[in-house]
């Protein structure tokens, strides 16, 4: 959007990881260091309306979030940017609730081969990373996709940010993608990569190692985290350059040691089992596990190498253990997709979001109203499964926001106070025309698609969404604001024509047609473009006419808004 997003960057993260040990499923953790955080869930994000983590919800309305991808260090973004799919540690306080969100992908960096075959894409690099796609392995997370509808949309030479658990098979380590984005291609002097993995072939001396089978160069000026830690062979680390690769060599800034804080008092992980000699000894996410007297779920689990699993325990710091009381098989076929929020960018029943989500509701079970209430600002709770780009819902219930919801609701805005930032919020909803929310901005808001910086573009008749939280007075305590491009005409047809904004990650860019969340989207030299280049992979906002008709959807615009932010 105009000047992107307007967000604070962490100077440095304490990162906790956790060294490999060899065996397939060994990966690392971010530590909750400096969040206030007693404990550490790390998996896969299945849903949203708090944070959901393999099913499991973790209360979010104080929690910060943060993401170390495009970037040397972690970066605060606001919650609307965290995705289904992504790998995230969740630090807990001692009620179980989250008090910050780390999402860290495994690689970023541009695709040099693919196998169609066997799902199969390598990046950054040659041999590079190999990632593997899920469409129908219930044991492993299912592939999400974003800029992309399926696997066979990806082409060589396009730049990914891949999500995923860290495996191995007779090929040797791979990920097993949870979720793969499209990433825009043009970047100012050059794309930055990210590479994680096991490290070998140190050289003190030469100051080089071997990460997935790039040649990685260091220096005295490379930062190292965590502070004082010393580069080992056999040490699970992440590596990040600011330019692109030359060849097969890396030239990294940045290095980060992923080893467990021991500040960590109890622990929920998942991957894959390695280094199994019994039960009460093997490795999950690189962290020693003993499960002699935990519960195993089922009864008739068989632990070994190469099984997926969820384990809940406590940590040993003392003993370098986590202390198992329960071990469940993990799998990705018996957690559903869960949302919890207000209908976004509704195109039709096939068409709309939660929480930034692609939902198709054609073959839902609907309770508190019918396909016909499907529109802008209703909140809904969605159960369902993921297939490509988009969760499959099975049931939508209509709800009415709770006190700690969380939710996205747009609107024009009126009554705004500079010195309360307080103001009220006329929602586009043509069930309810004239519906109105009270909303206050948090003390550090992020501002989306702002002119200004720091922003003051909030004011009376302005057009934004806001995302935020519903406290016990009834107001919305915003922590962010996109504004956006006009206002929406009252919907018809179900809301699936008429005058419409919508977001999304630009793919197929041929001509003047794109295409954006499934919609072919038409511009000419007229539209108005803003906030950066238009190319693939790029953050979005569309503002034009929406015809949908059985055979699809089409949008003629009058504006595209950039943001590269994501």
């Amino acid at each position: 959007m105009t000047a992107n997003i307007f967000k604070r960057v962490l100077a440095v993260l304490i990162i906790a990881g956790l060294a490999a040990c060899g065996g397939g499923g060994s990966g690392g953790l971010l530590s909750g260091v400096g969040s206030g955080g007693t404990g550490i869930t790390a998996g896969t994000v299945t849903g949203f309306g708090s944070v959901i983590i393999d099913g499991t919800r973790y209360l979010d309305t104080k929690a910060i979030y943060d993401i170390t991808g495009d970037t040397s260090a972690a970066v605060l973004i606001s919650p609307t940017l965290a995705k289904i799919g992504q790998q995230a540690e969740v630090a807990t306080d001692t009620n179980g609730n989250a008090t910050a969100v780390h999402i860290y992908p495994e690689v970023v960096g541009l695709v040099t081969s693919i196998s169609a075959s066997t799902n199969t894409i390598t990046v950054a690099g040659t041999p590079g990373t190999r990632v593997v796609a899920n469409a129908s392995n219930g044991a492993l997370p299912i592939t999400v996709y974003g800029g992309y509808t399926q696997f066979s949309n990806i082409s060589i030479g396009d730049r990914v940010e891949v999500h995923g658990l860290p495996m191995t098979d007779s090929n040797g380590a791979y990920v097993a993608a949870s979720r793969i984005d499209l990433k825009p291609s043009i970047c100012t002097g050059g794309c930055a990569v990210r590479v994680t993995g096991t490290l070998s072939n140190l050289n003190t001396v030469a100051q080089t190692f071997t990460l997935n089978g790039l040649t990685v160069n260091y220096s005295g000026s490379t930062t190292i985290t965590p502070s004082g830690q010393s580069l080992a062979n056999g040490e699970r680390v992440s590596v990040f350059s600011a330019t692109p690769l030359s060849g097969s060599t890396l030239t990294t800034s940045t290095i980060i040691i992923r080893k467990l804080s021991t500040g960590a008092s109890t622990l929920r992980l998942s991957g894959a089992i390695s280094n199994y000699t019994s039960n009460a000894s093997f490795t999950v996410a690189g962290v020693t596990v003993t499960a002699a007297s935990a519960t195993l779920t089922p009864t008739s689990l068989a632990l070994a190498n190469g099984v997926n699993v969820t384990v809940n325990g406590n940590y040993d710091p003392v003993a370098g253990k986590l202390v198992a009381t329960s071990v469940s098989q993990y799998g990705s076929s018996q957690v559903l997709s869960e949302l919890h929020g207000n209908i976004t960018n509704f195109v039709s029943v096939a068409n709309f979001q939660v929480r930034g989500t692609l939902v198709n509701a054609t073959a839902a079970s609907f309770s508190g109203g019918t396909s016909a209430n499907l529109q802008n600002n209703v909140y809904v709770e969605i159960f369902g499964s993921v297939s490509n780009n988009i969760v499959n819902a099975a049931t939508v219930a209509f709800q009415t926001a709770a006190t700690d919801s969380d939710g996205d609701l747009s609107g024009v805005v009126s009554g705004y106070l500079s010195p309360t930032q307080a103001f009220t919020i006329t929602l586009d909803n043509s069930g309810s025309p004239g519906t109105t929310i009270q909303a206050i901005l948090t003390a550090s808001p992020f501002f989306i698609g702002c002119t200004t910086n720091p922003c003051t573009d909030l004011a009376n008749t302005v057009h934004v969404s806001v995302h935020g939280v519903l406290q016990a007075n009834g107001v919305w305590l915003a922590n962010t604001v996109t504004f956006l491009l006009g206002t929406q005409q009252a919907e018809n047809d179900n809301g699936s024509n008429g005058t419409k904004e919508v977001q999304g990650i630009v793919s197929n860019l041929t001509g003047n047609t794109f295409s954006l969340n499934g919609i072919t989207v038409n511009y000419s030299g007229s539209t108005t473009i803003s906030g950066g280049t238009l190319s693939n992979g790029v953050q979005a906002q569309v503002y034009g006419t929406l015809i949908t008709t059985p055979s699809g959807s089409t949008m003629t615009v009058s504006k595209i808004e950039i943001d590269n932010d994501h």
